[in-house]
């Protein structure tokens, strides 16, 4: 037997247990574990600078989070990166150059980083976990094990598409987790912009948002705002409140460079009726289009007021002054048997359109002695925090061509749901999106890096917040292309996607199956309270007095 004397500074580990700090200073081995040992100490005494050295630490990415102070967007705001990140289920590979090794403490840190990533991309595979991106980042123990792997091998990472590829552009073939990675990447570029916005107290920065009292009280939610160097002005003498809560969008033919003008706005505030009119009025060429993607009211929440007369017993609709707030120029063109009247909406015809699923109705919009006509299309099939199905989807790609024959490409198409950037961009994305796809251009993309709905959707949030609210509503542009494109490609008839009555594709059934995979949701959009009581009038003309919530 050979007694040993235990270093100080050194942990042995002999037959598979480690040696604690407590153990005697001596201890008693046999021969063939006492040679053992004496190799691991010359080899720990000729390593000991290097077990000393600094690590190398520079294959880790490390982001340091930044909280913040804006009122739209209590969220991280950190610079996104567009460069791919490392492969979580790539092997480790211990390196080392020369005598420079990391350190214990050092390769505990990188394990359970690399572990971190390994199951935050396992539970973005599992269909049945839900993530929650919106909450605040707070501080986590990291695992020390790569527990959760595993799920990846079990449930496998579902796709967009199950069927025949061929010709099919590459950004139609995507996983849905390919889907959310990208709308989390737009989600964290918004973030920075916004940020950027409030930090820089420039009124001229591009993202720059109005903090006046009376701007605030003309949105109808708290962080949904037009940003200030890119919204439309109401007509105004010097010195009165301009804004109104709508961004002009602009998205141009990829091949002719056309431009396709639409007019992103909110659901009309009851007691601001006279913004919204007078906005169409004087944005619109000789004929207006209005698409209406909301009920008045869903699931007993006003979503929008009613700005329009419904029906021919009460053709008419005055437009009221709401004072003392509202001063346009031109008022003096008002008639003067009726003092604080802007002007009138009448209802000339309505009907339900079966194949856009649409209530259409033709208006007469009057201010002063002029006049113009102004089309409304009232589309009731998408609830908010839903995609269309069935007919309803159909009928949405119906309303599209609808709406864009009723006017010329020079005239904006005004679309609103009630914060104006949900449904209302995935509408104008589509709009934009199927014209591409009609002229060719999206069956030419072939590069597996190039993505036209997230170039879409990222051009649009340069010129208004939050557009495309939702995964659910990427996801939704994703699978109506792809529909769209098995429909040119002869894959299946033209109405078997949107037919109640024809099984939709397998791709497509696997998406809305509700065992497969689910985007998380976003917070509800918290209204903004007026507490101010603002004097209205009634169709028939009787001064009434309304508090919205």
């Amino acid at each position: 037997m050979i007694w040993v004397r235990r270093r100080k500074y050194t942990h042995f580990r002999i037959r598979g247990h480690t040696i604690p700090r407590h153990a005697p200073a001596y201890l008693k081995l046999d021969a063939q574990t006492a040679q053992q040992t004496n190799k691991n100490l010359a080899l720990n005494a000729h390593s000991r600078d290097s077990f000393y050295s600094c690590p190398d630490l520079t294959s880790l990415q490390i982001s340091s989070p930044v909280i913040s102070a804006d009122g739209f967007d209590h969220d991280i705001n950190t610079e996104p990166s567009r460069s791919p990140s490392p492969d979580p289920l790539a092997p480790r590979v211990k390196k080392r150059s020369g005598r420079q090794t990391v350190s214990r403490k050092a390769r505990g840190v990188i394990g359970k980083v690399r572990a971190l990533q390994r199951i935050a991309a396992a539970k973005m595979a599992h269909p049945s976990i839900k993530i929650d991106t919106s909450v605040q980042s707070t501080k986590r123990g990291l695992p020390d094990s790569d527990a959760g792997i595993e799920m990846l091998n079990e449930q496998g990472n579902p796709r967009l598409e199950t069927g025949n590829t061929d010709d099919v552009p590459p950004f139609l073939c995507q996983s849905v987790t390919e889907i959310h990675d990208k709308f989390e990447d737009l989600e964290w570029i918004q973030r920075t912009r916004i940020s950027d916005g409030m930090v820089s107290n420039d009124p001229a920065h591009p993202y720059a948002i109005e903090t006046d009292p009376k701007v605030k009280a003309r949105n109808r939610y708290l962080n949904v705002q037009a940003y200030a160097n890119y919204r439309i002005h109401l007509q105004v003498p010097e010195g009165e409140c301009d804004f109104i809560n709508a961004s002009p969008i602009i998205l141009r033919d990829s091949v002719t460079h056309e431009e396709l003008k639409f007019i992103a706005t909110q659901g009309p505030k009851l007691g601001q009726l006279s913004h919204f009119w007078h906005m169409v009025f004087h944005e619109s060429k000789e004929v207006g289009v209005i698409i209406m993607l909301t009920q008045t009211v869903e699931a007993g929440r006003e979503k929008c007021a009613q700005y329009f007369p419904l029906h021919q017993d009460q053709p008419s609709m005055d437009i009221l002054l709401e004072e003392p707030f509202d001063a346009y120029v031109g008022d003096e063109s008002q008639p003067d048997d009726q003092p604080g009247v802007l002007g009138k909406v009448t209802l000339l015809e309505s009907f339900y359109d079966e194949k856009s699923c649409s209530e259409v109705r033709k208006l007469e919009l009057t201010l002063g002695s002029e006049s113009k006509i102004v089309w409304h299309f009232l589309f009731a099939g998408w609830a908010d925090h839903c995609k269309p199905e069935g007919h309803d989807r159909q009928g949405l790609l119906e309303l599209i061509k609808l709406s864009a024959s009723k006017c010329d490409a020079e005239s904006p198409r005004v679309v609103h749901c009630s914060a104006g950037v949900g449904r209302t961009g995935t509408f104008i994305a589509l709009d934009h999106l199927l014209r591409e796809l009609e002229s060719g251009q999206l069956l030419q993309v072939t590069n597996t890096e190039t993505d036209p709905v997230y170039e879409c959707v990222n051009q649009m949030r340069e010129q208004r917040m939050m557009m495309v609210y939702n995964e659910l509503q990427m996801q939704f542009i994703y699978e109506v292309l792809r529909e769209q494109t098995d429909v040119k490609l002869g894959k299946y008839p033209q109405e078997s996607p949107g037919s109640p009555h024809e099984p939709r594709s397998a791709k497509l059934r696997k998406l809305s199956d509700p065992s497969a995979y689910v985007p998380p949701s976003k917070p509800e959009l918290e209204p903004v309270v007026d507490r101010i009581q603002t004097p209205t009038r009634s169709w028939s003309g009787t001064p009434e007095v309304s508090d919205e919530e």
